[in-house]
C-alpha cells in the first residue's frame, strides 16, 4: 500500500469491551463516531447533533437515544454547556463488572508455525449454504430428455386434452433457453403440464351429425307439394308426387 493511500485512511479505535456491552448497533456505531471526533489526550469530541445524525444516519431523536444508551451502559460521559451546546467523553477503560474481552479464546502469541489449533473460525472453511448444495444437486433438461412410459400414461390420463409429445418439446426448449436446472426434472414436467391444463384454451367441438337426403327428412318437400299441387312442377322430381 502506497503511503499516499495509508495517510487518507481514517478509522476509529473501539476496545474489546465496548463490543461486549449489551448496546444497540445505532449505539455501538454512536461511540465509534464519537471516538473519532474525540481528543487523544482528554477523549473529548463536541460533536452537533446535526453531525451526529448525518454521520448515523438517523434522526436527531435516535441519536439521543443512543447517547442514553451509552452513558447508562457507562461508554461515555454527557456534560451540558452554553448555548445548548454538548460535551461528550469517550470513556476508554471498561467499568467494573463489564467483560474485558471474549475469556474463552486463548491470548497466547502466535508464532511463525501456524498448527492446527492456531487457525481460527475466520481463516476455516465455511460449510456449504443450503443454496448452494440445491444447486449442485440440481441439473439442466437434457435435449433428449422422454418421460417414462407409466408417467407419460398418467400424464395422459390426468390431462387428457393435452398432447403430451408437443409439451414436452415445448417443455425442453423453454428451460434450455432460460438455463433452468431441476432437483427432479419428471416433477417439473408435471407442474409444466399442470399449467398448461390451466391457461390452455377450450377447444371447439364440432358434433358429427348424420346427415339424410332430402327427401327422407319428413315435410322437407312439403313446399315442393305445395307448389305441384297449383300446378307449378318446377322442383318436382320424376316420380314424385306421381309427376313424370
Amino acid at each position: 500500500m502506497s503511503n499516499k493511500i495509508s495517510i487518507s485512511r481514517r478509522f476509529a479505535i473501539v476496545d474489546e469491551w465496548v463490543i461486549n456491552l449489551e448496546i444497540s448497533d445505532r449505539a455501538f456505531k454512536l461511540y465509534a463516531v464519537l471516538a473519532r471526533y474525540a481528543d487523544n489526550s482528554t477523549h473529548k469530541a463536541f460533536p452537533s447533533r446535526d453531525t451526529l445524525a448525518a454521520r448515523l444516519r438517523c434522526s436527531k431523536a435516535s441519536v439521543d437515544r443512543a447517547v442514553t444508551e451509552l452513558v447508562e451502559a457507562r461508554a461515555i460521559e454527557k456534560k451540558h454547556r452554553a448555548y445548548n451546546s454538548v460535551l461528550y467523553t469517550v470513556l476508554v477503560d471498561a467499568p467494573d463488572g463489564v467483560i474485558m474481552g471474549d475469556e474463552s479464546v486463548s491470548s497466547r502469541v502466535s508464532t511463525d508455525v501456524i498448527s492446527g489449533d492456531d487457525v481460527t473460525r475466520t481463516t476455516e472453511l465455511e460449510p456449504e449454504n443450503d443454496i448452494e448444495t440445491k444447486t449442485k444437486r440440481a441439473h439442466a433438461v437434457p435435449e433428449d430428455w422422454q418421460p417414462s412410459d407409466t408417467f407419460r400414461a398418467e400424464c395422459e390420463q390426468k390431462w387428457p386434452t393435452l398432447l403430451i409429445a408437443q409439451e414436452v418439446e415445448a417443455f425442453i426448449d423453454f428451460h434450455i433457453a432460460k438455463g433452468s436446472v431441476f432437483k427432479d426434472v419428471q416433477r417439473a414436467f408435471r407442474t409444466w403440464c399442470r399449467n398448461a391444463s390451466k391457461w390452455e384454451k377450450p377447444r371447439t367441438v364440432i358434433h358429427k351429425q348424420e346427415v339424410k337426403p332430402a327427401a327422407d327428412i319428413p315435410g322437407a318437400r312439403a313446399w315442393v307439394r305445395a307448389l305441384h299441387d297449383q300446378g307449378e312442377h318446377w322442383e318436382c322430381r320424376d316420380g314424385e308426387f306421381g309427376c313424370k
